[in-house]
């Protein structure tokens, strides 16, 4: 498979300068330059997702315009991954299946949910969330918003497809 060469490439903050090499999980690794001058390097998927996009002098800088910030602390649970990835299948065209599956056929989030994460986990906890069972829309064609998910076993959202495919909601 051919890397894809991202040299020049601007990510926010950063410009891929060169090729660093592959990490442990044979990802493609990209030695960066941020506009504030540090070099870092950082995965290709990363970058093209743009789940990195300085040196971490954003957070930096955030941290200076609002000391007194504070996070659910949550980043790391099943939960919040489930919601990151809601969001992603909804609005990142780079996601393998935004086109066919999700955003490009107008799935979306609800914006209590797409903007509010502690939203989301309040209404999962509250309908039945446990690390055994997944999000499903009870409609595969509708949006993800209160009234059209539930939480499942893997079994029952398998029942639960489009026509025409098999890929689940």
């Amino acid at each position: 498979m051919k890397r894809k060469d991202l040299t020049n490439q601007k990510f926010g903050r950063l410009t891929a300068i060169s090729f660093a090499g592959k990490n442990k999980y044979n990802r493609a690794m990209w030695l960066c330059r941020c506009s504030c001058g540090n070099e870092k390097i950082i995965s290709s998927n990363s970058l093209i997702q743009g789940r990195t996009k300085s040196c971490g002098c954003l957070d930096q800088e955030a941290h200076i315009k609002k000391p007194n910030r504070t996070t659910h602390g949550e980043s790391k649970t099943r939960l919040y991954r489930i919601w990151k990835r809601m969001k992603s299948r909804c609005y990142n065209p780079n996601t393998e299946d935004y086109k066919k599956w999700y955003g490009g056929q107008g799935v979306k989030m609800c914006d209590e949910w797409k903007y509010n994460y502690i939203s989301f986990r309040n209404w999962s906890l509250q309908h039945g969330y446990n690390d055994n069972l997944t999000i499903d829309r009870i409609n595969p064609f509708g949006n993800y918003e209160p009234s059209n998910c539930r939480w499942v076993t893997p079994a029952v959202q398998a029942n639960n497809k489009r026509k025409g495919g098999d890929h689940l909601a």
